[in-house]
């Protein structure tokens, strides 16, 4: 694999990469992490061939995404959504648990609460949706609940989309005070 390649799996830049190849950068616990899960991959893991991402990549993308969006709230929900739909879809097709683990491992902050929640609901889901091993420990750090609910592509002038949200909401999302209906996930 590329220096380009790992650096998107593991949600850092290409310079990093070379620089802790080179000895003169240390990776911090979090990288160095994702790091060890990379290490633990097989020859043709399902991440070797393609370039689909992981929580860590997702995580700077949207980091990316949202310091730049000029858009409104609603139109940043549908944006975060599509990713996430995304994401659920590359980690269904994770069938070794180094691959999944490598997806799992703890992503960089998005710069946004809500979404960070989001994030880590959506790993605990897809552990407990799949044969993964275990839920990661970093899904269940204080700051990743929310103290106000989020309802994620629902206007606050829809009562009975908010009710939906609620009773089709994923477990794992309701939890931490966040609210997307699991049939927005199935409709991919």
């Amino acid at each position: 694999m590329s220096q380009a390649h790992v650096a998107f799996l593991l949600g850092t830049q290409q310079s990093n990469i070379s620089a802790y190849e080179a000895g003169t950068l240390e990776p911090g616990v979090v990288v160095g992490r994702r790091i060890a899960a990379f290490l633990e991959l097989k020859t043709g893991t399902a991440h070797q061939g393609s370039w689909a991402g992981t929580l860590p990549s997702c995580a700077a993308g949207l980091r990316t995404l949202l310091k730049s969006f000029s858009g409104s709230a609603h139109e940043s929900d549908l944006v975060i959504m599509r990713t996430v739909i995304g994401m659920h879809d590359a980690f269904s097709q994770l069938t070794s648990p180094a691959d999944q683990a490598l997806f799992l491992s703890q992503p960089n902050s998005t710069g946004d609460r809500d979404v960070d929640a989001l994030l880590a609901g959506m790993a605990v889901h897809w552990c407990r949706t799949t044969k993964a091993p275990r839920v990661p420990s970093w899904t269940r750090e204080s700051h990743l609940y929310l103290d106000d609910a989020w309802w994620i592509g629902v206007e606050a002038s829809t009562p009975k989309l908010r009710a939906q949200a609620f009773v089709n909401g994923i477990p794992s999302l309701r939890a931490r005070g966040v609210f997307l209906d699991r049939r927005t996930l199935a409709s991919v």
